[in-house]
């Protein structure tokens, strides 16, 4: 009889605990969110706040997904919140392994929605981003899929500097020209879109970048996509950067996720018609609006400690729309 008691109860014990482990946020993201390699590439970064802030199960009528809450609150990690001339915060995963190199091509999957996203003209941030690196150290954003205030846009980033200011050593600044691609406002994501991509990474003639939201192409470029670096990197989550005089009135924001990964295998990420397609001419198409910009970081009035400059011209992507 005792023996059947202890039974039960460790029966009861081990359901419980498979119960809880099951509804972990973070244990559900790594098991069902995340796909293709992002499964065992993706891990929590540094400058994540808190998973057990940040991260909820979300369910409706579409099933189970993950949701990252951000809040004032919450604050960010030390680099972040005490940064130069803003205030930064974010939960992300980042790659682990060695960056990707520009030989082959990779495919990324993204289904998302923003249906909890209040916005506010002084809060922007990105969704993902594909970081350059130079060996195994994170230089900077190439790419990334940014809100702000109400619209969504991909942004592709020719980098002409990275440098680093005195007394703020940890964040990067960027001299760079950057051309951004509209998907719409936050609004149309309210439900779930998924985004996909090629990417072929180079520095020479062969590069390719395509984009489907949906469907439907948003935009294609080919040649030369690459300036300072030697590598890439993924970081997806929530990131956004705050204005401190609107502080008090920043409202908390919430990005749900269906799925997300990536993959060198295609067919492991993308349909068939995606995984298919080539273009006949390889020239440059956007189907969606779009905007060429040069921008620099400021520097409050701070000496640069450092600097990582391209040399090089830096490479024009022509679009026909």
């Amino acid at each position: 009889m005792k023996k059947f008691i202890t039974f039960v109860i460790l029966t009861i014990i081990f359901t419980t605990q498979l119960f809880a482990a099951s509804e972990n946020p973070y244990k559900f993201l790594k098991k069902e969110v995340l796909i293709g390699k992002a499964k065992s590439e993706m891990k929590n970064d540094t400058r994540s706040i808190s998973k057990k802030k940040a991260l909820s199960i979300f369910e409706d009528s579409d099933g189970k997904a993950i949701k990252i809450t951000l809040d004032t609150k919450f604050k960010g990690h030390k680099n972040d919140w005490e940064r130069t001339g803003e205030r930064n915060q974010r939960w992300e995963t980042a790659n682990k392994k060695k960056p990707r190199k520009f030989k082959k091509p990779v495919y990324i999957k993204y289904t998302f929605k923003m249906n909890d996203f209040p916005t506010h003209p002084a809060v922007g941030g990105s969704l993902f981003q594909v970081i350059a690196n130079k060996g195994n150290s994170r230089l900077l954003p190439w790419m990334k899929l940014q809100f702000s205030g109400d619209r969504i846009v991909h942004q592709l980033n020719f980098t002409k500097e990275v440098f680093y200011l005195k007394g703020d050593p940890e964040n990067s600044n960027f001299d760079k020209v950057g051309y951004k691609f509209d998907l719409g406002k936050v609004s149309y994501f309210n439900d779930y879109r998924t985004l996909s991509f090629k990417i072929l990474a180079s520095k020479k003639e062969n590069g390719e970048i395509i984009a489907w939201l949906g469907n439907k192409k948003i935009f294609e470029v080919y040649g030369p996509n690459f300036t300072i670096g030697d590598g890439y990197t993924f970081k997806w989550g929530f990131y956004r950067w705050l204005k401190d005089a609107f502080l008090n009135d920043t409202p908390t924001q919430s990005l749900t996720v269906k799925e997300f990964g990536f993959s060198g295998k295609c067919e492991e990420i993308l349909d068939q018609d995606k995984c298919s397609y080539v273009s006949e001419n390889k020239n440059s198409v956007s189907y969606v609006s779009f905007r060429k910009s040069s921008s620099r970081s400021k520097t409050y009035g701070k000496e640069i400690s450092k600097s990582i400059k391209w040399k090089k011209p830096l490479p024009e992507i022509k679009i026909n729309k």
